[in-house]
């Protein structure tokens, strides 16, 4: 599905669920709050809303921000980490409380005290 509004073309799917989260994405693109981006969400297994929209450059608006579109991310790898060692925990794979050595060994070199 692909809605289009002040030139911004906006593609993909939503499950009809999730219609607020799609008017949400789509307005930030439309108001100016952000250039281009695309916005995927699972839950329970399911791609329930692929979005993509905006543009590359909003000064020129000659290419539109596509899925193929590579963005800097920067900081975010850390949100995306501690979620990871989080789900880790849960399951039993990582114990909080063991020093860093029981699972990076090279860690306790130099003296350190782990």
């Amino acid at each position: 599905m692909s809605s289009s509004s002040n030139d911004t073309k906006i593609f993909g799917h939503v499950t009809p669920v999730w219609e607020s989260l799609r008017t949400a994405f789509e307005e930030n693109l439309v108001q100016g709050v952000d250039i281009g981006a695309s916005l995927s969400v699972y839950h329970q297994d399911e791609c329930v809303i692929n979005r993509t929209g905006g543009w590359k450059d909003a000064k020129t608006k000659k290419e539109p921000y596509t899925t193929d579109t590579l963005q800097c991310i920067l900081s975010v790898s850390k949100a995306v980490a501690a979620a990871a060692v989080v789900l880790c925990i849960e399951k039993g794979w990582l114990d909080y409380q063991a020093p860093v050595t029981k699972y990076w060994p090279e860690f306790g070199t130099s003296g350190k005290r782990v």
